[in-house]
This record gives C-alpha cells, sequence and structure tokens, in this order.
C-alpha cells in the first residue's frame, strides 16, 4: 500500500513538473515568433489611470486630458462622457476634476469619490 501511495506522489509530481516546463516551452516559442515578426508583446497588471477635467460651455461639457490638454470628448452629461471615453479613447479608469469636484470613470460609468 505504501508503495502505491509513493507511486502516486511522484507521478503527480513529475506532471506537475512537466507540465510547468512545457508551459515555458510554449511560452518561449511564441515570444521568440513575436520577436521574429516585429510584434512586442506585453502585459501590465496595472491598470492605466487617466487624469481628465471638464469644462463646461453652455448647456455641453468637454472633456480633456489633464496634462496634454487635448480633447477627448463632448456630452450633455458626466455619465455621457464615461461612456464615450471608454467608446472612443477606451479610458477604462480615470480621475477627473468637474467643478472643483473629483469624480472617478469606471468601466463607462462615473462613481463619486467616497
Amino acid at each position: 500500500m505504501f508503495e502505491i501511495l509513493i507511486l502516486l506522489v511522484v507521478f503527480g509530481v513529475g506532471f506537475f513538473v512537466g507540465e510547468t516546463l512545457f508551459a515555458w516551452r510554449i511560452r518561449h516559442l511564441i515570444y521568440k515568433e513575436a520577436k521574429e515578426q516585429g510584434i512586442i508583446i506585453e502585459f501590465d497588471d496595472k491598470p492605466t489611470i487617466d487624469k481628465l477635467f471638464v469644462e463646461r460651455t453652455n448647456d455641453m461639457m468637454y472633456l480633456y486630458e489633464y496634462e496634454a490638454n487635448t480633447f477627448i470628448c463632448q456630452g450633455k452629461t458626466l455619465d455621457e462622457l464615461a461612456s464615450l471615453a471608454q467608446k472612443y479613447k477606451n479610458i477604462k479608469y480615470a480621475i477627473v476634476l468637474h467643478d472643483e469636484e473629483m469624480l472617478m470613470f469606471v468601466d463607462g460609468s462615473v462613481k463619486e469619490k467616497e
């Protein structure tokens, strides 16, 4: 009985090591092929948080990047600005200055700072 248990443990460890080695080899081949094709593969675990501000003129709101002062989109409500920013510029997370108040855009919707 003890021999069977040892055999199962050795088989499990061997399977895990083989699976890890196989995954490493596949990853290495993908990176090598991408490098030969001129493709850069990067994985960011940290999301980018954009800094934006809202400028109001009459009944229209304009959304700009804070540092570059670049126009992003326009709309009548903050919710519309959040969804358009995600749609047109792929802005998933942002801190937004609006009338001396800080807001957050998260996945195309407005979240108030708590």
